[in-house]
């Protein structure tokens, strides 16, 4: 099944998630069996955000590409996991396997929450445009070939005082 929000829950969602703008969504989903009562949702999510640049706050849009591949159980058929502890009573995660499957509610799956956890995931806290640099207030006017300054440079100009 592919899924493609409309124009009003794109501007919901990039208000949700407080990105400038979602100018397209689509998840292209697969729902086969898992198990005798789950089922494994598998599928490319893409998107195209609009951001904003957190060096030189200029829009630029962004394109994202997932795999969204979830497994779901109903409630009462949830396996009970031992906790992860090691000797030292520290979890351990093997990033290897697969995550413990999700709850159906009732039987159902609500996939508009899967997509949105999805792109959630994957959204850049600190957008960047391609080729944004941060620069010093004064990079135009030195040489390119000059060395960089030493961090210790302005040490160099002070003098030690001692009173005695």
């Amino acid at each position: 099944m592919v899924i493609e929000p409309d124009a009003a829950a794109l501007q919901a969602l990039a208000h949700a998630y407080g990105v400038a703008g979602i100018a397209a969504l689509k998840a292209d989903l697969t729902l086969k069996p898992w198990g005798k009562e789950g089922v494994r949702v598998t599928g490319p999510l893409t998107a195209v955000l609009k951001q904003t640049c957190v060096v030189s706050l200029e829009p630029f849009e962004q394109a994202l590409e997932d795999e969204i591949d979830r497994t779901f159980v109903p409630a009462q058929k949830r396996p009970r996991r031992a906790r992860d502890l090691n000797t030292d009573g520290e979890i351990e995660i093997d990033l290897e396997t697969m995550d413990p499957p999700d709850i159906m509610e009732n039987g159902l799956i609500d996939l508009g929450a899967v997509i949105c956890e999805q792109l959630a995931l994957n959204i850049d806290p600190f957008p960047r445009k391609p080729g944004a640099n941060f620069h010093a207030d004064d990079a135009d006017t030195q040489d390119e070939d000059a060395p960089a300054p030493s961090p210790f440079a302005a040490l160099a100009g002070m003098k030690l005082r001692t009173d005695h």
